[in-house]
């Protein structure tokens, strides 16, 4: 039998993991690859001239794709067709495209944005849906349609969705066209400019429910926003498709308990990231400090980040370190007792949380950041959402072993069943299967 061929397009470089939305799409995509499906990604490199993170594969992009055996498509703004009509035809896109008020006149002064870029400087403008419109990917997703025949499309965002243009009359009618949402774009945008910060996507509900709308199948990060997605696109299937984050490498016994409690945050570097740990920093952590015996190890792109915008936060305080990107998650959970995530805002599935639960590390977040997360993990975490409140708490896990005890206990037992495949997985399994 045939194995179902899936056309997934992003242009993240989710191999590289350094993101919450780059960990889900790589897990998403190994899962695919497990269970039977052909996966081919269509990955969107932008134009090297223009300022931007995606603009070329590294050399260790090309290992590390070679080694997780992935079969990745790429495709450069720089690069015509090499067919002399199709040449022409996409020059003459190119440049109607570059005179257009959102063009690449407009790209090269606000470069598109990946999901998780900092809305700091340099950057200080939004981007809209036309600024992802590339002239060159529809011809170059219809070449990839044509060559891999792909009985399912998955798209990564509502920024991609003008790739559906790619397919004809006929090939929509037997294509089942999937959009990966990750979060509800036009209420997080909201979120931000209530802030007075710049969301990476400036989005309105009327657009993103336009965009949806194309699709048959729409998958939400999680319970809430299906819900909310099914009021935007009520003739749409809806599914629940979350997060299984990766297998542990090895086992590894828990930590010992010590007399100094090492909490950590491991985050990627976007504006709400930053303000929220920078708020808990400076309204919690001094009078945590001087309660109790703590330490805070910090990880990730969220530390270059910090160092940039807020140079001093981190000499000021001689028991916190930064350790910046690692390379092995596992090695980062093992020297930790206790997960932190002061989130005061945004949308979507908090990646970050269901790791730490999943490596059976005791959870500190908001209510914020509670969301998505099954009432099962309530056993495995502490909810916060002041400062008195963060002070209180984890001067309680720092002096009180059996309390943190018990929270690791249940969140050890949560990471055997509320993360698995079958459990993130089967909505989505069943719905390619049924469309074969």
């Amino acid at each position: 039998m045939t194995p179902h061929r899936i056309l997934l397009a992003t242009d993240l470089p989710f191999w590289r993991q350094s993101t919450g939305a780059e960990q889900r799409i790589a897990r998403l995509v190994e899962f695919l690859n497990c269970s039977g499906y052909c996966v081919r990604v269509f990955f969107l490199c932008a134009t090297p001239q223009i300022n931007h993170e995606n603009s070329e594969l590294t050399e260790k992009d090309r290992q590390t794709i070679e080694v997780q055996k992935l079969d990745v498509e790429v495709n450069r703004s720089s690069h015509p067709p090499a067919q002399l009509s199709k040449k022409i035809a996409w020059y003459c896109k190119a440049i109607k495209h570059r005179l257009s008020d959102a063009g690449f006149e407009k790209r090269e002064s606000s470069p598109a944005l990946p999901a998780d870029t900092p809305a700091t400087q340099p950057f200080e403008t939004s981007t809209t849906l036309a600024d992802y419109r590339w002239p060159w990917a529809i011809n170059a997703f219809q070449d990839s349609i044509r060559s891999f025949e792909p009985d399912s499309v998955i798209i990564e965002y509502v920024k991609l969705s003008y790739l559906l243009e790619a397919l004809s009359v006929s090939q929509r009618k037997k294509t089942h066209c999937l959009l990966d949402t990750h979060d509800i774009l036009h209420l997080r945008n909201e979120q931000f400019q209530e802030r007075g910060l710049v969301h990476w996507l400036d989005i309105s509900r009327e657009e993103e429910a336009k965009e949806v709308q194309l699709f048959d199948t729409i998958l939400a990060i999680q319970n809430e926003e299906a819900n909310l997605f099914r009021d935007l696109a009520p003739q749409q299937n809806v599914l629940v498709c979350g997060h299984a984050p990766a297998p542990l490498p090895s086992s590894k016994d828990q930590r010992s308990t010590s007399e100094i409690l090492t909490v950590g945050y491991l985050a990627s570097a976007n504006a709400s990231n930053l303000q929220s740990f920078t708020n808990f920093i400076s309204r919690s952590w001094k009078t945590i400090s001087d309660r109790c015996n703590i330490r805070l190890v910090i990880a990730g792109m969220i530390c270059e980040l910090i160092s940039e915008t807020s140079p001093n936060l981190l000499r000021e305080h001689s028991n916190i370190t930064a350790i910046g990107s690692v390379d092995e998650l596992a090695e980062f959970y093992h020297q930790i007792d206790v997960v932190i995530n002061p989130v005061e805002f945004g949308t979507g599935l908090k990646i970050k949380n269901c790791e730490a639960i999943f490596f059976g590390k005791p959870l500190v977040t908001t209510t914020t950041g509670m969301d998505g997360l099954s009432g099962e993990s309530g056993e495995s975490l502490m909810v916060c959402n002041s400062p008195k409140e963060w002070i209180n708490c984890l001067a309680q896990l720092a002096q009180n072993p059996s309390k943190r005890l018990s929270l690791q206990e249940a969140a050890a037992k949560l990471s055997q069943t509320g993360f698995s495949d079958q459990e993130v997985y089967s909505e989505l399994d069943v719905a390619l299967r049924n469309k074969k």
